[in-house]
């Protein structure tokens, strides 16, 4: 059901998209999916969520395949970032909520459950461990993990978004999560700057247009 929601969600957007076309194309009845998803809605989140839990895992095991150096590890998992934003059903599902979040605000909600909460956590800690290391004081460290992430991402997101149908070269990506790991890091460990600004109001959300985030 949640493939065949996949699909029809891309096809024809979340409006043009019935619970009645996501059972005849998954070969189940109608009441077999309401028994699993309450309505449209239920369902567009249970597909996003999907997407979110395996970004999830992706950036788990990226911070594990690291040597244990932060630099190292922020590069995987920024690179697993970079890959799934950048990645063609990410994009088709962006552009089906920024076509139709006017009238369906919910919509962009769902975008904090693609890996976004758990993404800011694992660069948070990584940061943290950096400043042990370093010796330099970083304050509100998740802030600065959002910051980060806007930073490495939304360059990418752009040009995969122009790009249509042009997936981005996997050493291009790679290239660009170790350079902007190196610069990152390096800016924060320069004591020769001085003490580490503030991250200005709404910087370090990495979703800042959004509805604030459930807790």
């Amino acid at each position: 059901m949640l493939d065949a929601a996949v699909e029809l969600f891309l096809s024809g957007g979340f409006d043009r998209t019935s619970m009645d076309a996501v059972a005849a194309h998954a070969g189940v009845s109608k009441t077999t999916v309401y028994a699993h998803f309450g309505d449209k809605l239920e369902l567009f989140r249970a597909v996003t969520e999907r997407s979110g839990t395996a970004l999830d895992l992706a950036l788990d095991e990226a911070a594990l395949a690291s040597d244990g150096d932060p630099e190292d590890r922020l590069t995987h998992v920024v690179l697993k970032v970079l890959q799934a934003t950048s990645s063609p059903q990410f994009l088709a599902f962006l552009r089906v909520m920024m076509a139709e979040s006017n009238r369906h605000p919910e919509l962009i909600e769902t975008m904090r459950t693609l890996g976004v909460p758990h993404v800011v956590d694992v660069v948070a800690a990584t940061l943290r461990e950096d400043a042990v290391r370093h010796g330099y004081h970083l304050p509100d460290p998740e802030s600065y993990a959002g910051l980060f992430i806007r930073m490495a991402a939304a360059g990418v997101q752009m040009d995969a978004l122009i790009a249509l149908g042009q997936e981005l070269d996997h050493a291009f990506l790679e290239g660009l999560a170790r350079w902007t790991a190196a610069v990152f890091l390096r800016a924060l460990r320069n004591r020769d700057a001085g003490e580490l600004p503030k991250v200005p109001d709404g910087a370090g959300d990495v979703l800042s247009w959004a509805p604030p985030r459930r807790r």
